[in-house]
């Protein structure tokens, strides 16, 4: 603390102190917030009647609350329906994702077995067709025999031999066409050579087992494998194709959060004050419990602004602190009576100040600690910022108690030049001050001028 004359000019604040003095004012508190409580309920409550009374602005509110509610209705559909697609989205992707085959292939290690079929028309079909004919008829072949043929193809004996739906085993295979050689090109995937190879034979068997139907539509022919081939190969456009069918579960994923948060922030209009009393009251609580809470807190403000700025000490802790006099003694609050006084008792217990020395109890022990520090001086001075005749009272008291020290009193010596001789005259001086009326101000002059004369202060009585 940083002290010039013994006393401290950097005033501390005690939160524990500025709490409980804001608290032992409830009734004050109370009151103001009951009287802002009601005047906001009740005026909310008026002004919300005599717009009921308005029969343009009651017709005008019920026309746009008949909009607000159809755009709400619209709204909670829509994203009630797009929270359920993507749900039934997501469940249908992950279960994709467990149980497609195409997402079990490792892409750099991708077994494969390929061939291309060679369609060929006989060359006793040709003379049916004119000389210098453009087109080319086995491309019609050609085209039977690619189009729609993953579709086409009866996938149950693939499924009893491979345990794996015909949904799944389709994506496995690709076919191509190339006009200009009429042939067909085939490819079938798997997580092992031999199941790969297994199912480019099944399709290659049930093409053959279709000539007959296409020769007598398309004329005689003939169908040859030409390259057929069973290996392992890299393939990172089929990891990219992966990479995109798993991301679209964390996309669906992000889409859902964002219409559930959606749907939870959309709010169902409110049906307006001019169209319901009981809006008008339901407003009117509102508003009583926003008055009763925002006058209390303005209250409490208040009194924490008075507490902080009036410059009165609130406490003998705050003047020994400042001033580093010591404290002789400290009188008792007066006992607070009345209706509900038992909360201010509870208050008391709560801050640690429910016991109350009596008042002869606390002379005793002020005229002891006098007794003590007095030392040699046999002359005191008693003065302080109170009223006189309680300093006439105490030292009265007091001189009952110190028979051998000469106890005099005089006013405050901010405004009585006489206590200023009789503060030359006497050999030590006790001050008197009092709770919430004593000004720190006051104290320092009052210190200053003692301090000037070389007086020492014994102490200070706490009233």
């Amino acid at each position: 603390m940083n002290y010039e004359n013994g006393y401290e000019y950097e005033q501390e604040i005690d939160l524990k102190e500025l709490f409980f003095s804001i608290l032992y004012r409830w009734r004050t508190i109370i009151l103001i917030a009951v009287f802002f409580s009601l005047f906001l309920g009740c005026y909310k409550i008026a002004s919300g009647l005599h717009s009921q009374q308005n029969a343009e602005a009651v017709a005008e509110s019920r026309e746009q609350f008949e909009l607000d509610m159809a755009s709400y209705e619209r709204n909670l559909a829509s994203y009630t329906q797009d929270v359920e697609n993507l749900q039934k989205s997501i469940e249908n992707q992950e279960t994709y994702n467990e149980r497609s085959v195409l997402m079990k292939i490792d892409p750099y290690h991708k077994p494969r077995a390929s061939a291309d079929l060679l369609v060929k028309l006989d060359e006793m079909e040709w003379v049916k067709y004119p000389d210098g004919l453009n087109a080319d008829p086995t491309d019609s072949l050609v085209r039977m025999y690619a189009s729609n043929l993953v579709q086409q193809l009866d996938w149950s004996e693939l499924e009893k031999q491979t345990g794996v739906e015909a949904l799944y085993l389709k994506e496995l295979v690709s076919v191509g066409t190339d006009y200009s050689s009429n042939m067909i090109t085939l490819e079938a995937i798997y997580q092992d050579e031999e199941t790969a190879e297994l199912i480019l034979n099944e399709i290659i068997s049930q093409m053959k087992a279709r000539y007959r139907e296409f020769s007598s539509m398309a004329g005689t022919h003939t169908i040859s494998v030409v390259n057929q081939s069973v290996g392992t190969i890299t393939d990172t456009g089929l990891e990219d194709r992966q990479k995109q069918i798993r991301d679209r579960v964390t996309t669906y994923q992000k889409n859902l959060e964002d219409k559930e948060t959606a749907l939870e922030e959309l709010e169902e209009p409110s049906l307006p004050t001019e169209l319901s009393k009981k809006k008008v009251a339901k407003e009117g609580i509102k508003f009583a419990l926003i008055g009763g809470v925002g006058g209390a807190f303005l209250v409490a403000f208040y009194f924490c602004m008075i507490y902080v700025l009036s410059g009165k000490i609130h406490t003998d802790e705050e003047l020994k602190d400042r001033f580093g006099i010591k404290i002789l003694g400290v009188f008792s609050l007066p006992v607070k009576t009345g209706i509900f006084s038992s909360i201010d008792r509870w208050l008391e217990r709560l801050e640690g100040k429910a016991v109350r020395p009596t008042d002869q109890e606390v002379l005793e022990r002020i005229g002891l600690n006098i007794g003590n520090y007095a030392g040699p001086a046999k002359k005191v001075l008693i003065t302080g910022t109170v009223m006189e005749d309680r300093l006439e009272e105490l030292a009265g008291l007091l001189s009952e108690l110190l028979p051998e020290i000469q106890l005099i009193s005089g006013g405050d010596m901010n405004r009585e030049p006489d206590t200023l001789r009789l503060l030359a005259e006497c050999e030590a001086v006790v001050l008197v001050e009092e709770r919430e009326i004593s000004s720190y101000q006051k104290i320092q002059k009052e210190k200053e001028a003692i301090d000037a004369l070389k007086k020492p202060v014994l102490g200070c009585i706490v009233l």
